[in-house]
């Protein structure tokens, strides 16, 4: 039987996650943060004796990517020495490891989407420390799964499309810049996604995951305001100098898909698909 230990179950993706277990046969823990801190390797492998994993599912990770900017070291500890830790006690323990990385380990200046063989290329602190994860667990567990995935959303905890709903329910104006491309993806079909890794064991190694389809994120917007009912003429393009922010994002960051595609896992929906579905659900949060 598999016996999961699913890590960042409360947030957007791995609550996700923890839902479609719940629905599973399979053993599961998904211990908190407060119970079990995976930057203490001696926590992770006392915690991981005891329950004897088959599987660690990391959806943890520090995401606030312009605070990485300020605070790179407190990062790297959740995205490169953790993750590290889980590699170490995985190869101990002889169970495999899915993790989940970004989009932002590449510049985003090729104008073509990046395949998982693509250079990589960091612009900002944050897509450093989680190319660093990515390099220490291959490094000490290399038949594990990474998967890189871009513009997550959900029902839970914050995020871009909870943010610009609530403003088209209240008929509020949003700027929102026009000058980055990508893909939304939907965190219930990521969440199938890691499953189908569970379910069908493919070869280990970095994947690509996101939704099909690409856009800006001011198009991401609008078709947010239009699906709500609400006049997309109040969102404004801006560009994304004008925002002053800390980190730089790549330009262009979508992500090529083919190699999931090859290996007949879960399918791949169109963004535009997977929000229509999402935006009932996120919309009973908000209220």
């Amino acid at each position: 039987m598999n016996r999961i230990l699913l890590l960042g179950g409360s947030g957007i993706l791995g609550s996700e996650v923890l839902r479609l277990l719940q629905k599973s046969n399979f053993e599961y823990v998904a211990p908190k943060s407060s119970d079990l801190d995976i930057r203490e390797k001696s926590a992770v492998l006392s915690f991981s004796a005891n329950f004897k994993p088959n599987w660690i599912v990391n959806c943890a990770a520090w995401t606030n990517v312009d605070a990485a900017e300020e605070f790179y070291e407190a990062a790297c500890e959740l995205n490169g020495e953790a993750v590290k830790n889980l590699g170490e006690v995985a190869d101990l323990f002889e169970c495999k490891v899915i993790h989940i990385s970004t989009d932002y380990v590449f510049d985003g200046d090729s104008g073509r989407p990046y395949d998982e063989n693509s250079p990589v290329n960091p612009v900002n602190k944050y897509g450093k420390s989680k190319l660093q994860g990515e390099y220490s667990l291959m490094t000490a567990a290399p038949d594990s799964y990474i998967i890189r995935t871009s513009w997550l959303y959900g029902d839970s905890g914050r995020n871009f499309v909870k943010t610009i709903a609530g403003k088209a329910l209240r008929n509020e104006r949003a700027s929102v810049v026009n000058d980055q491309f990508g893909s939304p993806t939907s965190a219930k079909d990521l969440a199938i996604a890691i499953m189908s890794v569970i379910g069908n064991h493919p070869e280990p190694g970095i994947y690509n995951y996101s939704n099909e389809g690409s856009c800006s994120w001011f198009e991401f917007a609008q078709f947010i305001y239009e699906k709500l009912d609400a006049n997309p003429s109040l969102v404004s393009p801006i560009s994304s100098t004008s925002l002053s922010l800390l980190a730089r994002r790549p330009g262009f960051s979508l992500l090529e898909k083919k190699k999931w595609r090859s290996t007949g896992l879960s399918e791949v929906p169109h963004w535009k698909e997977s929000l229509e579905l999402s935006l009932p659900e996120i919309i009973r949060e908000l209220n």
